[in-house]
């Protein structure tokens, strides 16, 4: 991008749900806000998008008990292009479940999550989005 591009300022585009949830699904590292001992905590997780919800799997350990004690959760996930200083964020607002009923975590585990640390994980979580919203960034055009 020239460097007279990066002069101009940067515009904000908000962007819908559809729009949100195709980049969530694209995407698959975002980051889960927990609290965990009332202080929050966020986290990396490889996730994936099922009907309108983000599914990840996780070990035992402070994010599956914060998620346990304080179900409210925030999840976000985001693209950056440091070159032209331009990008997008995505942020889910909603309710951890641990699926634990047998029928559903058959479904979860056909989902094509593909873990970058472990598929050992053996615990799966689900967020129930309650709201979605997201932003783009950009610095030229539009």
């Amino acid at each position: 991008m020239p460097v007279a591009d990066l002069d101009r300022p940067p515009w904000i585009e908000y962007l819908g749900p559809a729009e949100c949830w195709k980049l969530l699904s694209l995407h698959p590292v975002g980051r889960v806000g927990v609290i965990v001992d009332s202080v929050p905590e966020i986290y990396p997780v490889n996730h994936v998008v099922d009907r309108q919800s983000v599914v990840f799997r996780t070990d035992a350990g402070n994010k599956l008990r914060g998620l346990a004690l304080t179900p409210a959760v925030c999840f976000e996930a985001d693209g950056i292009n440091l070159d032209d200083c331009t990008g997008w964020s995505v942020l889910v607002k909603g309710r951890a479940v641990e699926v634990t009923a047998p029928e559903e975590r058959s479904q979860v585990a056909a989902l094509p999550l593909r873990s970058w640390a472990s598929d050992a994980k053996p615990h799966w979580v689900r967020i129930v989005a309650r709201e979605i919203t997201g932003r783009r960034i950009h610095r030229h055009g539009g």
